[in-house]
């Protein structure tokens, strides 16, 4: 169940991938001269391409898992068992407990929820015409529905609390500095709300993203205590009566 799960998830966000490098570019052209089209897509070579996006971010981190899960599970294990588990399936836990899943929740939660507020300040009305559904449901829908999917059907062992936070926030960061850079520098706003706020809404705001991030993140790790947990614990305790039979 496991592998025909990564390579949905490896069809889906590839071909997300693909649609998105070779072809959005192409089809904005249409309504290159409407001002938002203008601003974020014309200029996208000189500046940061598709990369100025979250969503790319997002939709990579999820591509690059489910690739790594595949090859696990010819290779790897994929047990409650932590004592047995191989190094791949404890890079494959790593990768997807803290940064997969709440990557995928972030995104998608962020996206949708400010998309019901105002959607002209993520997604302009003018996407529309260039941007399909199906994509759009592909790199803002299909993650967080096949993380959770994930988290029900496939054990995973969470990091200590340090390494997961760290490499969330590491994350984070670094794409909250990059969409500083190219405010500062480029003058150039990826998100309409970035730009409507004030400098310090704008701190306030990016802060909050982080608390929700990490605040998603402990979620995930309760949602998998609530899978996992009795298993895992009965799993741990068979292990140890094992380990005392063979001293």
């Amino acid at each position: 169940m496991g592998l025909l799960l990564h390579l949905v998830g490896i069809a889906v966000f590839g071909g997300c991938t693909y649609y998105e490098t070779y072809h959005l570019l192409e089809n904005a052209k249409l309504v290159q001269d409407h001002p938002v089209v203008k601003e974020l897509f014309s200029v996208r070579p000189q500046w940061g391409g598709r990369w100025k996006f979250l969503t790319v971010w997002g939709l990579t981190v999820q591509l690059v898992y489910n690739i790594l899960a595949a090859i696990n599970d010819v290779f790897g294990t994929s047990t409650v068992v932590y004592s047995a588990t191989s190094r791949l399936q404890r890079l494959r836990d790593v990768f997807f407990t803290a940064l997969s899943l709440p990557i995928a929740m972030v995104v998608c939660i962020l996206f949708w929820g400010m998309y019901a507020i105002s959607r002209e300040l993520v997604f302009p009305e003018v996407m529309d015409l260039f941007y399909p559904s199906a994509l759009n449901h592909g790199v803002h829908t299909a993650p967080v529905l096949l993380a959770l999917l994930e988290l029900v059907l496939v054990p995973h062992h969470f990091s200590s609390h340090h390494v997961s936070l760290a490499l969330l926030v590491l994350f984070l960061g670094a794409y909250l500095a990059w969409t500083m850079y190219l405010a500062l520098v480029a003058e150039l706003w990826v998100y309409g709300v970035m730009k409507v706020l004030s400098w310090p809404l704008r701190i306030a705001f990016m802060a909050a993203n982080l608390a929700f991030a990490i605040g998603l993140y402990l979620l995930g790790k309760k949602l998998d205590h609530l899978v996992w947990g009795k298993q895992k614990a009965d799993a741990a305790t068979a292990d140890q009566r094992r380990a005392k039979k063979h001293r």
